[in-house]
């Protein structure tokens, strides 16, 4: 299938589509659009299922040593950049 000017819309809209952002008459062009065009209903489809993957994989508990690492390498970069009282930063020599 070729790309129209409907199509180029429809894929610059879907992110706002997806996130509820567009307005209705924009929503009602763009679903009417994905009902005969069957590239952008399955982008649409696709993203929607991207994008509920993604936000669940971001509600799931990290395992404590993961976290844990995390911290700690934190706390690390925290000490490397923290100058030591009238000292040079670690690891420079003054």
């Amino acid at each position: 299938m070729v790309m129209d000017e409907t199509c180029r819309r429809t894929f610059a809209e879907v992110e706002a589509y997806l996130d509820g952002d567009l307005d209705q008459d924009a929503c009602r062009r763009l679903e009417e659009h994905a009902a005969r065009c069957s590239v952008c209903a399955d982008t649409v489809q696709r993203l929607r299922r991207t994008i509920g993957i993604c936000r669940d994989a971001g509600r799931a508990p990290l395992p404590e040593l993961v976290r844990q690492r995390a911290r700690d390498a934190v706390r690390r970069l925290l000490t490397e950049r923290e100058p030591s009282r009238g000292m040079a930063p670690q690891g420079k020599k003054s």
